[in-house]
């Protein structure tokens, strides 16, 4: 009888440790996703801001290029030299609105999230592949690299997101 109550007490003990350590797994796990949710939901709100501010950075910067067209009529009576300063300026205008769209894209990017992306990606990749599997010699050679390319593009996009893991 004391053999069979030890014998059951070892096997409680055993169990309990069990689902004791179970259970702080799953608190662990629970931790971790409620972590990466943070961090997903920072990084978005980051983003928002971001694009916030990037939406009046080129509506400020529109308003001036508005203005500078104003004086338009006065491109006749300019020098050479004050041209040449004035298309600097709208070039550096136009590099500036370039650089602030490129980054609203990536905010946005960052705003679609892991798996949006992994779904477009994966669907816009099984269409060409298609096309690829249909194609013969150069063409399907061609569209093994584009691919390729496309593939290398979103590695790229999800480190750069940081939405990577």
């Amino acid at each position: 009888m004391k053999k069979h109550l030890i014998l059951v007490l070892a096997v409680a003990m055993i169990l309990g440790v069990a689902l004791a350590a179970l259970a702080q797994q799953d608190d662990s796990r629970r931790e971790r996703m409620r972590q990466r949710w943070q961090q997903r939901r920072a990084a978005q709100q980051q983003a928002i801001a971001t694009i916030q501010k990037n939406a009046a950075k080129l509506a400020a910067s529109t308003e001036e290029a508005t203005k500078a067209m104003q004086n338009r009529s006065q491109w006749q009576d300019m020098s050479e030299e004050e041209r040449n300063k004035l298309r600097e300026t709208w070039r550096k205008r136009r590099e500036e609105w370039q650089k602030t769209i490129a980054d609203l894209e990536l905010q946005i990017t960052i705003l679609k999230g892991q798996r949006q992306l992994r779904t477009e990606h994966e669907e816009a990749m099984e269409e060409l592949k298609a096309i690829r599997d249909l194609a013969s010699g150069q063409a399907a050679e061609r569209l093994g690299k584009l691919i390729d390319k496309h593939q290398k593009k979103y590695e790229e996009m999800l480190k750069k997101t940081g939405l990577e893991q």
